[in-house]
Parts: structure tokens; sequence; C-alpha cells
């Protein structure tokens, strides 16, 4: 059975998932955070040539959580740069780092990344809170509105660095506000279990 085609579409955000072939913890160090952050900056560092100074990849990264053996990540991209290339470009060169850095050969990733296109702001709130609610349900953090492996702790402290983007819901919200969003967003009481 051939695999399912991808919809390409630019007007909503993506839920992306990608596992560690296995289900390896290869994404457990700190390191593996910092990665993601490189390849992001690389990214959108990257010019078409020389000559011409506009990006070769045009895309937003919202959100990120990096767990011990796959990630989440919510992000827009655009018509020059539709998912599949840009999710081609992050998870390869993500991989040669980490494989060099473990001294491993092989495939880094199982299979193809998982996508959802996020068409409702109902639907990108509650992708929010579980992408940041996963650590809690796996008990890997108690410090969640803290941690190194996340970009939460941007929103929590209402700064992001240059290479995230709020997303459609947090970009209607002032940055003085992200902090109470977070709180109601994540914490409810039954989302947690």
């Amino acid at each position: 059975m051939p695999r399912p085609l991808r919809i390409r579409q630019y007007e909503f955000p993506y839920s992306v998932t990608t596992r560690c072939n296995n289900k390896e913890f290869y994404l457990q160090n700190n390191f593996a955070y910092r990665v993601f952050e490189t390849v992001f900056k690389k990214l959108k560092n990257c010019t078409k040539d020389s000559t011409d100074p506009i990006p070769k990849y045009q895309f937003e990264i919202h959100h990120l959580e990096v767990m011990s053996n796959h990630y989440h990540l919510i992000l827009s991209v655009s018509a020059e740069t539709p998912i599949d290339l840009l999710m081609q470009q992050i998870n390869s060169m993500v991989a040669r780092i980490l494989n060099k850095f473990l001294k491993r050969t092989g495939h880094f990733w199982e299979g193809r990344y998982k996508s959802k296109i996020l068409n409702s702001l109902d639907y990108l709130q509650r992708s929010i809170a579980y992408v940041y609610q996963n650590p809690l349900k796996a008990k890997i953090t108690k410090e969640l509105f803290r941690s190194a492996r996340s970009t939460i702790r941007f929103y929590w402290k209402g700064f992001l660095p240059w290479w995230v983007t709020p997303d459609p819901f947090f970009s209607s919200v002032s940055p003085t506000a992200w902090k109470k969003v977070l709180e109601n967003l994540i914490l409810k009481p039954d989302q947690i279990s």
C-alpha cells in the first residue's frame, strides 16, 4: 500500500512529531535540544545564494519540546518552503549532528514524521497544551516552565529568541500575559493525569 500523500497548505500551523529509530533514547541529553536550536538558526540564516539576501527557507518555529525518544514541534511553513521539504532538512541535519555526537551510524529516525494541520484556534490551543504537558505526563520534569529542553521557558519569561515566532494564538496575547495563559492552558487539573 503506498504512503498517503502529504497535504501541503500554508494557512494554518502544523503539529509535527518524529520518533527515534526503535524508540531509542537518543534525545535524552540536553545537547539534543541545542542541536535543534542550531539547526533552526542555520536554516533561517541560509540564503538562496551569496548575492541574494532572501532566505532560502521561509518558515516559523512556534513551539518545540524535545523528549527522550521523540520531539514535538508546532510550526508554520510557506509556499516557498513546504512542510515536506522543511522536515526533510530539519530531520536530516539533526540526525547527522546527533549521530556524530553519539558516535553512531545508521537510521536515526523511525520512519516519516507525523503531522497534523491545526486548522482551528481550539485545535491549536489543545496541541500546545499537549506538547508542553508531555514531560509532566512522562514524569521527565517537575520544572516544566524552566525546562532547558523546551521553548516553554521563553513564553514563560515573555521574551522569545529571534528564531521563535508566536503562533496565531500567542500573537493575539500580550507577552506580559503569556505566563498566565500558559498556566491556564497547561495546568488545567482535568488535563494532567
